[in-house]
């Protein structure tokens, strides 16, 4: 089993050492002559529907650090060589319900402890009497419980999206480009979106939030500093163009900051990763076309709401590379193509060369997305040979 790298930062709340800078006889004993606690044994636990209510005690023996110390123990589950606190306590016991304990087992986030089935799960403390001394953190014994687990009772965290309707899109009530939420109940959205009214390419561009689709129940509009619901709030504008756009629905307040450029970097295309290959947005039609075709609308919209930047670089080289935001470190995305991770140090790698085309979805598969309590993100991206 394997301790957690923040096991020293779990004693925070506890009060710092009070030793020989004033008082020669309140001291703590030398770390190696102070005895770890000892777990007690526990029976075998099994957790149903009926019983979700009662309570388990995890309890030791005290620590003596030499003096009257405020001891925090820290309390850790382990499974399968992962280790995760499920508590902290300042006397020599823990108690919580059989709920707490079976939802802190089986969280998929967690130690994943299937659910529904007989797992053999270990229990220990870590003792500490200043938060940052790893020399005083002492860690028991770990005893080992049989537990039959049920499933979570705990609602999963599931991501949520906001569609941005407007005249980007044709203000269709059915699909639109959309904004994900960037953590665990943030309220906080996040995407690039291309605001960009086709009829006026230079002008102003209006949109409104909605969190449901289809259909217009409880949009945000008004005013980016002050979003409200109210009535059928007014439109919000902005200048056309790109944009990296964030709502923060806790402070009914939303952000839009121009994105000159989403791009491609790398050693693909010059060995000192000195060249960006600037995309642009899949399927948009030429604006020379726009009096002549009668679908011109039809397929800007389409192009707006896929999200999806694409670019073809004539001279690719096998190796390594990044998507970027603005042509800059601050916004990146790499480690994974089918899930992208925003400013993850992985770089992305490819084995195609010559003309390759590289493409970045910011939308995803939002029924499959709206669906998966594993929550991976939602930004892809594709590379594949081009003709």
């Amino acid at each position: 089993m394997k301790v957690l790298k923040y096991i020293s930062m779990f004693a925070a709340a506890a009060l710092l050492m009070t030793s020989c800078h004033e008082d020669e006889k309140v001291m703590a004993l030398p770390a190696d002559e102070v005895s770890a606690p000892v777990m007690n044994t526990l029976s075998n636990i099994v957790v149903d529907d009926a019983t979700l209510q009662n309570e388990v005690t995890l309890s030791w023996s005290s620590v003596d650090y030499g003096y009257s110390a405020a001891v925090t123990y820290a309390v850790f589950a382990s499974y399968q060589d992962v280790d995760v606190q499920i508590g902290e306590a300042y006397t020599t016991s823990y108690t919580m319900t059989k709920e707490l304990l079976n939802n802190s087992l089986v969280d998929k986030k967690g130690l994943a402890v299937p659910e529904g089935a007989n797992a053999t799960v270990f229990f220990y403390v870590v003792a500490n009497i200043s938060a940052g001394n790893e020399a005083y953190a002492k860690r028991s014994n770990a005893i080992q419980v049989d537990i039959t687990t049920v499933k979570s009772t705990s609602a999963p965290w599931i991501r949520r999206c906001l569609w941005v309707r407007g005249m980007h899109q044709g203000w269709n009530d059915q699909d639109a480009p959309v904004l994900w939420e960037n953590g665990e109940n943030t309220n906080v959205y996040e995407g690039l979106v291309y605001l960009v009214n086709p009829d006026d390419p230079t002008g102003t561009c209006e949109f409104k939030f909605c969190p449901e689709n289809p259909g217009w129940t409880g949009n945000y509009g008004g005013s980016l500093d002050a979003l409200s619901t109210e009535g059928n709030p007014a439109n919000l504008t902005t200048t056309s163009g790109m944009y990296w756009i964030t709502v923060d629905l806790g402070s009914l307040s939303a952000k839009l900051s121009p994105a000159s450029a989403i791009s491609v970097i790398g050693g693909v295309f010059d060995s000192s990763w000195g060249v960006d290959l600037d995309l642009t947005p899949a399927g948009l039609p030429d604006p020379s076309t726009q009096g002549t075709d009668a679908d011109y609308n039809s397929k800007f919209y389409q192009s707006v709401i896929a999200q999806t930047w694409t670019g073809v670089y004539e001279n690719t080289a096998a190796g390594e590379y990044k998507f970027r935001l603005n042509h800059d470190w601050a916004m990146s995305w790499g480690k994974d193509l089918e899930h992208l991770v925003l400013n993850d140090p992985t770089n992305l790698v490819t084995d195609l060369s010559g003309k390759v085309r590289f493409s970045i979805n910011f939308k995803g598969d939002v029924n499959s997305l709206l669906q998966d309590d594993t929550n991976p993100s939602p930004v892809s991206g594709k590379v594949e040979q081009a003709e």
